[in-house]
């Protein structure tokens, strides 16, 4: 599955300009924990609500002077169209395990962006669909017969020993005499 089908398109972003308090109430605003910082029109950086907490606030920065360049993670990890699932896992960690990961074009410009949990989602999925897979791929290969199965099987085509009669009802009733059969007295 490639990046396009589960990343999430036209993410906020802001220019590198822009200050850190006008930042903060686009995440307050838009619902979101990171903001893709923009170059002339280019990916340059990222910064999230905990950048903003322990280099701003921590440092006793001012937030309406501070521009959001002074606080972004330059340069971030980045995806494309092509890349996959497990491209997409492998960046994150190897990127110290970026939760957020902007996705780009050939020429760096901002295309969505992939976050941890888009990733988780479509990770579950998938293992559920392996997992479904693999099991009934071993249920077609073991072919066991159940209890059930076994009785059922044996009701409908007997062996050739469950066919014949028991043994008892191959014996005459009556004991033949070297004149004939023994008269029947009535009795069983």
């Amino acid at each position: 599955m490639h990046v396009e089908h589960f990343m999430t398109p036209h993410p906020v972003a802001c220019d590198a300009s822009d200050t850190v308090d006008k930042v903060a109430r686009q995440m307050r605003d838009k619902g979101v924990g990171a903001v893709v910082v923009l170059e002339r029109g280019k990916v340059a950086g990222i910064v999230t609500d905990r950048d903003i907490a322990t280099t701003v606030v921590a440092e006793g920065l001012a937030p309406d002077r501070t521009p959001v360049e002074d606080v972004m993670t330059r340069d971030p990890a980045r995806l494309t169209l092509d890349d996959n699932i497990f491209s997409a896992i492998d960046t994150m960690r190897s990127a110290n395990v970026a939760r957020r990961i902007p996705v780009v074009n050939e020429y760096n410009e901002l295309l969505g962006i992939v976050s941890i949990s888009d990733v988780a989602v479509v990770a579950k999925d998938l293992i559920e669909a392996v997992l479904l897979e693999e099991t009934h791929q071993a249920m077609e290969e073991t072919h066991v017969l159940t209890g059930g199965k076994r009785i059922l099987r044996a009701l409908r085509s007997p062996t050739k020993a469950e066919r014949l009669p028991p043994e008892e009802a191959l014996r005459p009733v009556t004991a033949p005499t070297p004149e004939g059969p023994a008269p029947s007295t009535g009795r069983p």
